[in-house]
């Protein structure tokens, strides 16, 4: 029975030396049916993975020409080359004079290390990517994975978008909207800092989890350590101006608000990470609250039009992705009516007055 090559590639590596070794395997290993599968289940997992072996495919195409030969080319004129034209093999192969050959078996290791070491210069020891600044968002309802080039893991929650960038010193998400939770990978020459609006969280090696909102960013740290620094974007990544900063330990949330005095307390992380599991988990959350949250993750709008049945707490835990269990939650309460508007489908609450409030 052949044997599979899958424990072969290291998926906590960068995207792009898993791309490489799974271009290898396919190419020049002796990859099983499973391998294949594999792959494609792998590929299919995100369009930067189809960015990053297209990319492995071109070099190597390049390299293989019968014509062309490694150029004796210093390292730092490949990268400037290669980041003045991005997507295009620039300064790599050169003609190869007449007269010298390779035996099969040299050729092929050649290859195989000039595929390897490309990428690994150009696209690793230098910072820079062929992708440069990375973006990820997800749709209403959606929620997405994704791996980072440097092995760590950010998912995204429902209508949130982020932008990477990843250098040789440094690793940086922005937050631009939403929730996301961080698995960092450890890399102690390289801290990982994650901005959303004036806050901004650095972590080593650790799990996360923030919520940008329009009035206040919540953090809450999972596994390890954070450092959490407030003030102007642009002095707290510089490292100057005026900013508040403080340790945020596992088990703690830290809620940054205008007007707030900064507080580490401890959180409920089954709660506050509940969304993975597609749940919404309330304590005494305002009516009004909930139904916001529940729009976040449905086409179906929910609206409450009382604003003493916005302000009533509960406490539930619902599925994110089915508003007619909160619907059938809300109908239960006395004097409440809940109906679908003929227009446009919104699923309307509104409070009756009881027959004993009417005769009075």
């Amino acid at each position: 029975m052949p044997k599979d090559h899958m424990h072969e590639i290291d998926l906590t590596a960068p995207i792009t030396e898993q791309a490489s070794a799974w271009w290898m395997l396919l190419n020049l290993g002796d990859a099983t049916p499973a391998d294949h599968q594999a792959f494609g289940e792998w590929v299919a997992r995100s369009p930067e993975r189809v960015e990053a072996f297209l990319q492995t495919a071109r070099l190597t195409r390049a390299l293989q020409s019968k014509d062309l030969q490694w150029p004796d080319t210093p390292v730092q004129t490949l990268i400037r080359d290669a980041k003045s034209a991005p997507g295009q093999v620039v300064g790599l192969p050169v003609r190869r004079p007449r007269g010298r050959s390779m035996g099969r078996g040299t050729s092929h290791w050649i290859r195989k290390a000039a595929v390897a070491g490309i990428i690994a210069v150009v696209a690793g020891v230098t910072g820079w990517h062929f992708l440069g600044t990375e973006s990820y968002q997800t749709g209403i309802g959606e929620q997405r994975s994704v791996v980072l080039s440097d092995g760590s893991v950010v998912t995204l929650n429902t209508s949130s978008r982020i932008e990477v960038h990843i250098t040789g010193k440094h690793r940086t998400v922005e937050l631009l909207s939403g929730e996301a939770l961080f698995q960092v990978a450890h890399d102690t020459a390289r801290p990982f800092d994650v901005t959303a609006a004036k806050t901004t969280v650095r972590a080593v090696g650790t799990q996360f989890n923030i919520d940008r909102r329009p009035g206040a960013t919540t953090v809450t740290v999972v596994e390890g350590r954070v450092t959490v620094f407030t003030g102007n974007d642009a002095d707290t990544a510089a490292g100057v101006g005026k900013t508040a900063s403080l340790p945020v330990a596992a088990g703690e949330q830290l809620i940054v608000a205008p007007n707030t005095t900064l507080h580490a307390a401890r959180a409920n992380i089954a709660t506050a990470t509940a969304w993975t599991q597609r749940k919404l988990v309330f304590e005494h959350r305002p009516l009004g609250e909930v139904a916001d949250e529940f729009n976040r993750y449905n086409r179906e709008r929910i609206e409450i039009q009382s604003s003493q049945l916005r302000g009533q707490e509960i406490t539930g835990v619902f599925e994110a992705n089915n508003p007619e269990s909160f619907m059938t939650f809300l109908a239960k309460i006395p004097d409440v009516t809940v109906e679908r508007s003929v227009d446009d489908g919104r699923l309307i609450v509104r409070q009756t007055e009881s027959p004993e409030a009417t005769k009075r």
